[in-house]
Formats: structure tokens, C-alpha cells, sequence
């Protein structure tokens, strides 16, 4: 006679979690969406809790079950010495939902966002790269954006080791001491005498400090773009050192 065959009954660990087939999903309406969205992050993209934009960047799609159309990046405005090597980046990034049960005429979607470097928002180390610093802060500002979190700030839009501006520059530099001379060249204007116009002591040049030289090269550079200069400044002297 054949033995009976056992019944074997799989222990099932009480700490097991266990999938409820009635929880409804979190949207980007409900509060849980942040917890939701930042759970999907990896350690190593968070840095004291903020998400990196790297991190962002990889789960948007999965987040949103939408695709990436496009992702365009404009410099609005470059470094240069009249506006303190200060970098403005807009990032612009479009993409459709994959829900079909979205309306067709709101599946395509475009967010923006901008964001503006120089030395007193980003990290000294950073400080020489204020277009790649702020292409990757609109970047992740434009995620954010699109992806509705709520009192999220990315690793990247935090500086930490800020150099004060009287550490980086007290008096006038070479690079500005440069600018006035072309620009005093271009233009045919006397540079002391443009100093003096400007309430500026000429008596040392290379004392002049570091703002008075940002203001005198903000002036020159309005001058070019307005071709408004005063008569009593014009003549250029190459001596004027």
C-alpha cells in the first residue's frame, strides 16, 4: 500500500511585507508623492538627505511613466568681468506621459527653470566653472519642477564653502586693469579721465579697489552698447598707468 503522500506547508515569516492589491498608487496630488519620489533614490544620490541632480535625472521617467522629448540648455548670460563672472543657465525639458488614460491634448509637457552662479553662490573649489555649476543647478531646479516636489532643494543648489568677496578681491586685478585699456583703446576714452568723471581717485591706479574697477567697467561697457560717451572723457592716452 502506498504511503500517503505529506502535505508541505510553507512557513510564511510574519515580518514579511505583502503586497496590498487594493492600495492605490501615490500621485504627484498626493502628499506622500515627495516620500515617494526620494525612496527611489539611491544612497549615494542623496547628500545629507537633498537628492543630486544626477539622482533626479534617473528616475524622472520612472517616477512619471514619461518619456523625454527633449532637454535644451541657453546661457543667458556668460562670465565676464562687468558682472563678476556671474553665469546665468536656463534649462528647458519636455516630455509626454505615457498614461493612457492622460487626455491627449496634456501628455506633452515643458518646464523651465533658471538658476545664476558667481563666487558668492557656489563653492570655492567650483568657482572657476560658473556655467557648468549653473547649467547643473537649472537642471536640477527644472526636475523639481516637473516633478512636483514639495520642500526639495538639490544637492547642487547648496554651497558650503563660499569664499567672502573680500577674501577673492580687495583691489584691482589684472584681468580689469586689461579690460580698461582695451576698452579705453576702442572707444578713445582717457581712462583717468573717466576715473575722475567717476569720483574715482586715479592718483594710483593699482590702488583702486576691486569695486570701483567693477564700476568703471560697467560703465565702459554701457558706453559700447549706447554709444553715449561724455565729451570730456574722450581721447585715449596709452600712458595712463
Amino acid at each position: 500500500m502506498a504511503r500517503p503522500k505529506k502535505e508541505i506547508v510553507e512557513s510564511v515569516n510574519e515580518n514579511t511585507a505583502v503586497p496590498d492589491a487594493n492600495q492605490k498608487p501615490v500621485s504627484p496630488n498626493d502628499l506622500e508623492w515627495t516620500d515617494h519620489v526620494l525612496s527611489l533614490l539611491a544612497d549615494d544620490e542623496k547628500i545629507n538627505g537633498n537628492p543630486t541632480t544626477e539622482g533626479l535625472r534617473r528616475i524622472f521617467e520612472v517616477a512619471l511613466n514619461c518619456s523625454t522629448m527633449e532637454a535644451r540648455t541657453e546661457v543667458v548670460q556668460s562670465p565676464d568681468l562687468a558682472n563678476e563672472r556671474r553665469a546665468t543657465v536656463v534649462y528647458s525639458l519636455s516630455y509626454v506621459l505615457n498614461d493612457q488614460s492622460v487626455p491627449e491634448d496634456i501628455k506633452y509637457r515643458t518646464v523651465s527653470a533658471a538658476a545664476d552662479v558667481y563666487w558668492g553662490n557656489c563653492d570655492k573649489v567650483f568657482r572657476n566653472h560658473p556655467v557648468a555649476v549653473a547649467e547643473t543647478r537649472a537642471e536640477g531646479r527644472a526636475l523639481r519642477k516637473a516633478l512636483k516636489l514639495r520642500k526639495v532643494v538639490t544637492a547642487d543648489e547648496i554651497a558650503k564653502d563660499v569664499v567672502d568677496h573680500s577674501e577673492q578681491n580687495t583691489t584691482i586685478n589684472h584681468s580689469q586693469l586689461n579690460f580698461f585699456d582695451v576698452f579705453g583703446k576702442r572707444l578713445n576714452i582717457n581712462i583717468n579721465k573717466l576715473l575722475d568723471h567717476l569720483a574715482i581717485n586715479s592718483s594710483n591706479i593699482y590702488n583702486i579697489s576691486y569695486d570701483d574697477a567693477v564700476k568703471t567697467i560697467t560703465t565702459l561697457s554701457g558706453y559700447q552698447q549706447n554709444n553715449d560717451i561724455p565729451k570730456e572723457v574722450i581721447g585715449y592716452d596709452p600712458n595712463w598707468k
